[in-house]
């Protein structure tokens, strides 16, 4: 048991009467832990390996070490900070390539989140420009939803219904990127920069004035060292590896809309805050606890009193990344387009532009498969091995039963259209 997330949720259950599920078998917890980290289900060779020593610490350390995690949470972020178009004229890759060095040097959260508000340059060059040139008109908005937790928006046109939020907050915010000037550099590229303003000075949601003219510079410094960015860092990274916030949706901290388990939320957003802000060390903590190893096998809805409070493992569907990258290993062959391609061909005008919840898009990346042309012959050699190539597990008696008589090619076109195979459970 982990004391730091375990115990709060052993005592919120037993407060609550509430009886968890069991840890995940090993086969399911090593495709869950390497869609998570590394954004994509595991090899054939590498649950060979895991079934002949299933250390699932060692594990978690191994795949936080590949380049596939820096990429993986490259993708993750991209698409939260940015969705999956280039509107405005924001360079979506670039934003991604740039993310990517940031988890490969190992950046804290707070110093990515400087770097992103306080961005100037030309987008082509300084990828986290991107993130400003994606919302030109309401970067205060996103700053507040995606740092803080907080949907000031609420407050644009009147004070916030559910917290404590004004008119005048909502303004006062905003007015931190009033010193922005976006500029057209090229036939393509945005050139952000500060722009000397006269203008009154904007008020932190504290009340207080920044000090200088770099008021972005002043914004990202005072984020830093609130509670609410502590626990939006630790509610968020929960989310995107448990599959559900702790505060649901992460974006929306307020007085109506209180944790689940508050003592979690405290116990993380303390260890984040004296852990430096460090990724792995807060993904290697959760994944090591008995709450993320939970069992998913129930027939509760979503949102009953246990998924709430992680007495089971909600489910969550793959993100586009995550089918394309499992695909490509199945067939063991590169797709007709490149993944670059299949996003922005398929996910780039589809998605709304509030893209607070990662794994909210409109269409499933399962009904998505139906209308590729796409040629699924997997190379198995039987049942067995297209259960173990597909969807990472041995075949049941039940399984058995259903496919007796059918030919492989055609087991394994069902398992990659079935839900088990869309969804990390």
């Amino acid at each position: 048991m982990n004391p730091l997330i375990d115990q709060p949720l052993a005592e919120h259950w037993a407060n609550e009467k509430i009886e968890p599920l069991p840890l995940c078998d090993d086969a399911t917890f090593l495709r869950r832990v390497t869609l998570d980290l590394a954004g994509r289900i595991p090899s054939r060779e590498e649950m060979a390996a895991f079934q002949k020593s299933p250390n699932r610490a060692e594990k978690i350390d191994e795949l936080l070490a590949t380049g596939a995690f820096s990429e993986h949470m490259a993708d993750l972020w991209t698409a939260t900070l940015n969705g999956y178009s280039n509107a405005f004229d924001s360079d979506r890759e670039a934003l991604r390539l740039w993310l990517v060095d940031q988890f490969q040097a190992k950046k804290k959260y707070n110093e990515i989140v400087t770097s992103l508000i306080s961005a100037t340059g030309n987008s082509t060059q300084n990828g986290a420009v991107n993130f400003l040139v994606r919302y030109p008109d309401e970067a205060g908005v996103r700053v507040s939803r995606l740092f803080l937790g907080v949907r000031l928006d609420c407050a644009r046109c009147h004070d916030h219904p559910f917290d404590r939020w004004t008119e005048d907050d909502f303004a006062n915010f905003s007015k931190f990127f009033g010193s922005m000037e976006r500029q057209r550099a090229g036939q393509s590229a945005v050139k952000i920069s500060h722009r000397l303003n006269n203008s009154a000075a904007p008020t932190f949601l504290t009340g207080a004035k920044p000090q200088t003219r770099m008021w972005r510079d002043e914004l990202a410094l005072f984020i830093e060292h609130t509670n609410a960015f502590a626990k939006n860092f630790a509610n968020r990274i929960w989310y995107q590896l448990v599959g559900r916030g702790i505060v649901q949706a992460p974006d929306d901290f307020n007085a109506e809309n209180p944790p689940s388990v508050p003592a979690l939320l405290d116990s993380l957003a303390n260890f984040g805050k004296e852990a430096g802000w460090d990724f792995q060390k807060m993904i290697r903590e959760i994944c090591n606890s008995d709450a993320y190893q939970r069992s998913s096998l129930t027939n509760e809805k979503p949102d009953s009193q246990r998924a709430q409070t992680f007495a089971v493992r909600p489910l969550k569907p793959l993100t586009p990344e995550q089918w394309f990258a499992s695909v490509e290993q199945i067939l063991d062959r590169k797709l007709p387009l490149t993944r670059r391609e299949f996003l922005q061909q398929n996910f780039g005008n589809q998605v709304d532009e509030d893209f607070a919840e990662t794994w909210n898009y409109r269409e499933t990346v399962q009904h998505l498969m139906r209308r590729l042309v796409l040629d699924t012959s997997v190379p198995a050699k039987n049942l067995e091995d297209a259960y173990a190539l597909i969807l990472n597990r041995e075949m049941t008696p039940e399984d058995r039963k259903i496919c007796n008589g059918h030919a492989v090619p055609n087991v394994a076109f069902a398992l990659m259209n079935s839900s088990e195979f869309f969804f990390n459970h």
